[in-house]
C-alpha cells in the first residue's frame, strides 16, 4: 500500500519538476527570441 502511494507520489513529483522545467525553457527561449 505504502509502496504504491509512494510510488504514485514520485511520478507525480517528477511530472511536476518536469513540466517547470519546460515552462522555463519555454520562458528563456522566448526571451532569447525576443532580444535577438
Amino acid at each position: 500500500m505504502f509502496i504504491v502511494l509512494g510510488g504514485g507520489l514520485l511520478i507525480i513529483i517528477i511530472a511536476v519538476i518536469v513540466s517547470v522545467i519546460s515552462s522555463v525553457v519555454s520562458a528563456v527561449a522566448a526571451d532569447s527570441d525576443i532580444e535577438s
